[in-house]
């Protein structure tokens, strides 16, 4: 019996890459434009797996799924995706994690020079004829001896804090599910409270999925108990930080400036304050796109789509507690 894939995106996509990763699976994918949720309803029904490109699969459309076993998402991030609807109907969740992990890493530390050395605003004076150093005029604060506090300690905040500990910074970690041989291995030191972690830290780096349980994680109260000094860099998800918080820091000079890549509603809009601020770098939402993250994107997603259909359970399972709901599957293998 053929499975049928349903692959949803906002545009045509190619996909040989992935197919090149099912050759030996008997499928058929489908890739269907969503442009709205009726669309998305029609696509998904009667597939057998649901591979997602940021097409929102809310609890309604997931009550009208009647043979999948999985939704995928192409991404690190699967906010998207209700996943407490997903595991109450016994779907695995499944996101592309790990695909990305590098360069995400090097845009949050490329940020965190960028504020601290003042690059754009200083780009945009040399290119406007001014040629003036910033001494006495903005703060230019060290880099090396300096303590980076990352909120969460996943594989991406993990590869930051390697990147960091090699520019000779001291790196600290607010996370209450990692374990504490990961924080020995990556020789970090772990804050019991984000309080504690705003209040320690010089620059601070957010690295947590967005779910009911991180979104505006980070509010008034964190961001006045960082150092007025202290710089905020965001690689992960915009809805994790009250934004409207962060603009009242950065207006009053609580905060020295942010690095920001993602926005709680994207894109932005230009009206928002934030884009108005000498002190914050934005860029949109392009920390995890590089030419090759492109080619593994696809290559991941066929890769657990394969396992999957081949009766295996996948590397990158969000909700495992959906396992106890579903028969019994052996361990994932590399491909």
């Amino acid at each position: 019996m053929t499975n049928k894939i349903a692959y949803l995106s906002k545009s045509e996509a190619d996909i040989s890459i992935l197919e090149e990763q099912l050759a030996n699976i008997d499928h058929e994918i489908e890739v269907h434009v969503c442009t709205s949720p009726g669309e998305t309803i029609e696509a998904v029904k009667y597939a057998d797996i649901i591979i997602s490109v940021n097409i929102p699969i809310t609890r309604e459309i997931i009550g009208e799924i009647k043979n999948a076993t999985a939704i995928m998402g192409s991404g690190h991030g699967f906010d998207f995706i209700d996943h407490e609807a997903a595991t109450e109907k016994g779907l695995m969740v499944i996101n592309n994690a790990g695909f990305c992990t590098d360069e995400v890493a090097n845009h949050a530390i490329m940020l965190l020079i960028a504020c601290a050395k003042h690059l754009t605003l200083l780009n945009q004076q040399v290119k406007s004829g001014i040629w003036e150093r910033p001494l006495g005029r903005l703060p230019l604060p060290p880099i090396t001896g300096e303590v980076l506090g990352l909120v969460g300690f996943g594989n991406i905040a993990r590869a930051t804090a390697i990147r960091a500990s090699a520019l000779g910074m001291d790196v600290i970690t607010y996370d209450p599910y990692v374990p504490p041989w990961t924080i020995k291995e990556y020789r970090v030191t772990l804050i019991p409270s984000l309080t504690d972690l705003a209040a320690n830290s010089d620059y601070v780096s957010m690295h947590t999925p967005l779910n009911m349980s991180t979104r505006r994680m980070l509010n008034e109260s964190f961001f006045k108990a960082m150092k007025s000094t202290a710089y905020f860099i965001n690689t992960c998800r915009g809805g994790t930080v009250d934004e409207h918080a962060l603009i009242k820091a950065l207006e009053k000079g609580e905060i020295a400036g942010a690095g920001l890549d993602v926005f709680e509603k994207e894109p932005t809009p230009p009206d928002n304050p934030l884009l108005k601020m000498d002190n914050v770098i934005a860029t949109p939402h392009s920390a995890g796109h590089s030419d090759v993250v492109t080619i593994a994107s696809q290559k991941n997603t066929g890769q657990e789509a394969a396992r999957i259909l081949s009766g295996t359970w996948p590397m990158s399972l969000v909700n495992p507690v959906v396992r106890s709901q579903l028969p019994s599957r052996p361990p994932a293998t590399n491909m």
